[in-house]
């Protein structure tokens, strides 16, 4: 019986080695997704940004033509995309500060290091999506107007 951690969510997965990949989208499905779309490079990941918003977004830290965190920063610089303020979680084989750092800077909720274990991702991506509404919920609340009587 799968497990419905992520049941109805849109994830998008960016990962360029192909096995990596669909064993990723295959634990995501388990875990309950209602979707999930894939990309081996940031052009593909960027087509899907603009066309189809996603509930969370999973980003590889080392791609061929280009990285995680180079994506990260130019999703949250894009006012115009529907997937601004899209949860996203780095996948990386590396756990070095300097990454870890890089990516928190860049607007990541969270990483994962690789292997990815089917009940830490399910965990990991639930925690991200809480992480980023508090955050959207704390901004909301800061630009409220109240008024004393």
């Amino acid at each position: 019986m799968p497990n419905e951690t992520l049941a109805g969510l849109t994830i998008l997965v960016v990962e360029d080695v192909t096995s990596i990949r669909s064993l990723v989208v295959k634990l995501l499905e388990r875990l309950g997704c209602e979707a999930v779309c894939e990309a081996a490079d940031g052009e593909t990941a960027w087509h899907h940004l603009k066309r189809r918003k996603f509930d969370a977004v999973l980003l590889d830290f080392e791609l061929q033509s280009d990285d995680g965190v180079s994506i990260a920063w130019r999703i949250r610089g894009d006012d115009g995309l529907i997937n601004k303020a899209v949860p996203i979680v780095l996948l990386t084989a590396h756990d070095e500060a300097r990454i870890v750092e890089a990516a928190s800077k860049a607007g990541v909720d969270d990483y994962l290091v690789k292997p990815v274990m089917p009940d830490r991702l399910g965990l990991r991506i639930r925690a991200a999506i809480d992480k980023r509404q508090d955050k959207l919920d704390r901004q909301a609340r800061s630009t409220e107007v109240s008024w004393k009587a």
